[in-house]
C-alpha cells in the first residue's frame, strides 16, 4: 500500500496525560472564551464600582434625581475603596446632612477638614457650620466660620455662610419670647458686613430698625434716654426718617437740652417741613422765651423771628401754633318778668397753653336764635401791652387762664327768640382789624321757659 493511501488520521491535543478528541477540543475553546470574558468583565464592574470618579458623578446624579438614600450608599462605597477622598467625605456628609443624619454628617465634614491639605476648599467649615446651625449651637458655628475667614477672607462661600449664620441667629434671637434687643441688633449689624446681595441688606436693613425701633421704647420706658438717643442715630445710617429725626429731637426736648433739639427739630424740618413745621416752631419760641427771661433780648429775637418764619414757610395756622382753650361757659340770666327784657351774662374761662405770649387775642360772643344773630359782643383779651402768658410761667397761680364776663350793650327782649332757644357761639381771633380771623370753639344752648332763661346743654367744644 502506497504511503499517501493511507487514511490520515486525526489529530489528538495532548493535555497532561491525556489526549483530547476534537468534540472536546471544540468544547474546551468555547469555555475558555466565557472564562476570559467572565474575567473581563468582572474587571469592568470592578472597576465601575470603585472608580472614584465614576462614583462622585453617579452619586451626584442620584442627589440631583432626589435619591439622597442610594446616593448615600453610593459615596458610602466611594470613601470605602478611597479613604483619602476628600469630596467623597464632603459629599456623604452633606448627603447624611439632607436625611437628618447630623451626627454622621458631621463626622464626615470633620474628616474631610482633615484632608483639606489636598485642597483648599472651605466647603467642610461651612457644612459644619450648618449642622451647629441646624442643632441652634450658633457659637460653634461662628468658631467654625470665623477661624476659617481668618485663613481666606477672598473665599465668597465663606462669607455668603457668615452672612447667614448672623442673620439666622439674629432672625431667632427676634422670634424669642424674652427679646434682647442688644444682642438682636448686633447680630444684624455684623450680618450685614458680610452681605454680598442688595435685596438681602435691604431686608436686613429693615428688620434692625425695627428691631432698634422696639428697643427705644423700651430704654424710654425705664429712661436710658441716652442710650436710646444712641440706638436712634444707629437707625439713621440705614433709613433716614424724619419719625426718627422727631424722636431723637423730643428725647433730648424731654430731658432739658432744648438746644439738641431745636438741631435735630431743624434736621426733621429739611426733610418734611410739613410735618416737622410746628413742633419745630414751639421748640424755637420756648428757647425765645427762655433767653427773654434770661435777658438776653437780642439772641431771644433771633429765635422768635425763626420760629415766625418757619410756621409761614410750613403754613401752619395760628390755632395751632398758639393753641388757646375755652372752657367754663356759663350762661347768668337778669330777666325783666314785666317788660320780658333780658340782659344775659356770658361767663368763660380762656387759657394759653402755647409756649409763647399772646400779644393779640380778641374773644367773641354770638346770640342767635333760629337763624338770627340778635347781638353780638366782642372784647380784646391781650394787647402788645398786656399779653397773654404762656404755660411756660411757673408760679404759684395759672397766670395763662383768664376769666371773661359777656354780655350784650343793649338788653334783649323775649319776644326775638324763636321757640324760646338761645344759642350763644364763643369765637376767638389772633389778629385785629380786616385780618381778623375768627375761630369757634364753643356752642352754649338755652331756653327760655315761664319767664326764666335756663341752660339746657353743657358748653360744646368746637
Amino acid at each position: 500500500m502506497s504511503k499517501y493511501s493511507r487514511r490520515r488520521r486525526p489529530r489528538q491535543i495532548f493535555l497532561g496525560n491525556f489526549y483530547l478528541n476534537p468534540s472536546v477540543q471544540y468544547l474546551t475553546t468555547v469555555i475558555s472564551a466565557i472564562a476570559l470574558a467572565g474575567f473581563v468583565f468582572s474587571g469592568f464592574l470592578l472597576f465601575r464600582f470603585t472608580d472614584e470618579e465614576d462614583l462622585i458623578n453617579r452619586g451626584k446624579t442620584q442627589l440631583m434625581e432626589g435619591k439622597v438614600a442610594w446616593a448615600a450608599k453610593t459615596f458610602q462605597t466611594l470613601v470605602t475603596h478611597h479613604r483619602d477622598s476628600y469630596e467623597g467625605h464632603l459629599l456623604l456628609g452633606q448627603a447624611y446632612l439632607q436625611l437628618d443624619e447630623r451626627r454622621k454628617a458631621e463626622q464626615e465634614f470633620e474628616i474631610a477638614a482633615s484632608l483639606k491639605n489636598k485642597s483648599k476648599d472651605t466647603a467642610p467649615e461651612v457644612a459644619m457650620s450648618k449642622v451647629a446651625m441646624a442643632q441652634s449651637d450658633f457659637g460653634r458655628a461662628e468658631k467654625i466660620l470665623t477661624q476659617a475667614w481668618r485663613k481666606n477672607r477672598d473665599d465668597v462661600a465663606l462669607k455668603q455662610a457668615l452672612f447667614e449664620l448672623y442673620e439666622h441667629w439674629g432672625n431667632t434671637l427676634y422670634e424669642a419670647d424674652a427679646k434682647d434687643y442688644a444682642q438682636i441688633i448686633q447680630k444684624y449689624q455684623t450680618a450685614l458686613y458680610y452681605v454680598n446681595d442688595y435685596q438681602a441688606q435691604q431686608n436686613i436693613e429693615e428688620r434692625m430698625v425695627e428691631a432698634i425701633q422696639s428697643y427705644t421704647e423700651r430704654l424710654i420706658a425705664i429712661r436710658e434716654y441716652d442710650t436710646a438717643i444712641q440706638q436712634l442715630k444707629i437707625s439713621l445710617r440705614y433709613k433716614y426718617l424724619p419719625d426718627t429725626l422727631v424722636q431723637i429731637a423730643e428725647i433730648y426736648s424731654r430731658t432739658n437740652r432744648l438746644d439738641d433739639s431745636i438741631t435735630w427739630f431743624r434736621k426733621a424740618f429739611d426733610v418734611s417741613p410739613n410735618v416737622v413745621g410746628l413742633r419745630l416752631t414751639n421748640a424755637l419760641l420756648e428757647k425765645g422765651q427762655q433767653l427773654s427771661k434770661a435777658k438776653q433780648p437780642e439772641e431771644a429775637k433771633k429765635y422768635l423771628d425763626e420760629a415766625d418764619k418757619i410756621s409761614q414757610d410750613a403754613k401752619i395756622s395760628l390755632d395751632s401754633l398758639y393753641p388757646v382753650s375755652v372752657s367754663s361757659v356759663k350762661i347768668d340770666n337778669d330777666m325783666d318778668e314785666v317788660t320780658g327784657e333780658f340782659e344775659p351774662t356770658v361767663s368763660v374761662q380762656l387759657s394759653n397753653d402755647s409756649t409763647r405770649d399772646l400779644n393779640f387775642l380778641a374773644v367773641k360772643a354770638e346770640f342767635v336764635s333760629g337763624n338770627n344773630t340778635i347781638a353780638v359782643v366782642t372784647q380784646k383779651l391781650a394787647t402788645p401791652d398786656k399779653p397773654f402768658p404762656s404755660r411756660l410761667l411757673k408760679t404759684w397761680r395759672p397766670v395763662n387762664r383768664v376769666s371773661l364776663d359777656l354780655k350784650p350793650d343793649n338788653k334783649l327782649n323775649v319776644h326775638a327768640l324763636q321757640d324760646g332757644k338761645l344759642t350763644v357761639k364763643i369765637s376767638i381771633a389772633y389778629r385785629d382789624g380786616n385780618e381778623a380771623v375768627w375761630k369757634l370753639k364753643s356752642i352754649q344752648e338755652a331756653s327760655i321757659s315761664t319767664g326764666t332763661l335756663r341752660p339746657v346743654l353743657e358748653a360744646k367744644p368746637v
